[in-house]
């Protein structure tokens, strides 16, 4: 059982993510949240870029198309171009559904600076190394497990000196704040250490896999939750 479930573990998550984006798109039919919205269309550019990114696998066969072997040998033969542009437009998604839920203009434009400097440094390194199509930026899960606390801190010290207080676990943004949280928390440890274990270590790649499997489902079925949740209380 469990080797089914990491065998198909690509397509299992992808389940996840568009059970997510499909509460988030009914929540957002009801309740007309602007703010939620742009999480919502990040869920969906998640959905879309998971889909299209499994082109790869196209390559693991052999046709005997010309088009077919232009790809193959081209510098799109890997989804590594297309997952930097979603680490682009990802960070800048949360940062703006963040800067949203803001009311102090400290923290808007703090959030601001963050995604700022994320860009010009993604911008200048793609610039001036053309590793664009190579390898994705580096330290960007550190840098996105760093943004994501600092948003989250924001977001939980508004919280608290607002009147949502009383029913924040009414609210779908506490648990996306949690979810998102969580995972960058948990993951971002396995990809520091991933090219030190990865290639020596089966029982590493094993528990790996499992793990980001277990992570993923648990972060989606969280999102989904805070959109069933916060739409079920606000009809009684």
């Amino acid at each position: 059982m469990i080797d089914f479930f990491l065998y198909y573990d690509n397509i299992i998550t992808d389940i996840f993510e568009i059970i997510a984006a499909i509460f988030g798109s009914y929540y957002i039919s009801k309740v007309n949240n602007s703010v939620l919205k742009i999480f919502v269309y990040y869920l969906w550019l998640t959905v879309f870029v998971e889909i299209v990114g499994a082109y790869t696998y196209l390559f693991l066969n052999n046709y005997d198309l010309d088009w077919f072997i232009y790809l193959k040998n081209s510098v799109f033969c890997s989804n590594t171009w297309l997952y930097n542009i979603y680490s682009f437009l990802a960070i800048g998604f949360i940062g703006l559904f963040y800067s949203n839920l803001m009311t102090t203009k400290t923290f808007k434009n703090s959030i601001r600076v963050i995604f700022i400097a994320y860009a010009l440094f993604a911008f200048a390194f793609f610039t001036f190394t053309d590793d664009f199509f190579v390898k994705s930026l580096p330290y960007t899960f550190i840098f996105g497990t760093a943004s994501i606390c600092i948003y989250v801190i924001f977001y939980f010290i508004e919280l608290m000196r607002s009147k949502e207080i009383l029913s924040f676990y009414n609210l779908p943004s506490f648990y996306i704040s949690i979810a998102l949280l969580i995972w960058y928390l948990c993951v971002t440890p396995l990809f520091i250490f991933d090219s030190y274990f990865y290639a020596m270590n089966v029982k590493f790649v094993e528990f790996r896999s499992q793990f980001l499997l277990i992570i993923n489902i648990f972060t989606y079925l969280c999102f989904a939750f805070g959109f069933w949740y916060s739409l079920k209380k606000s009809k009684q």
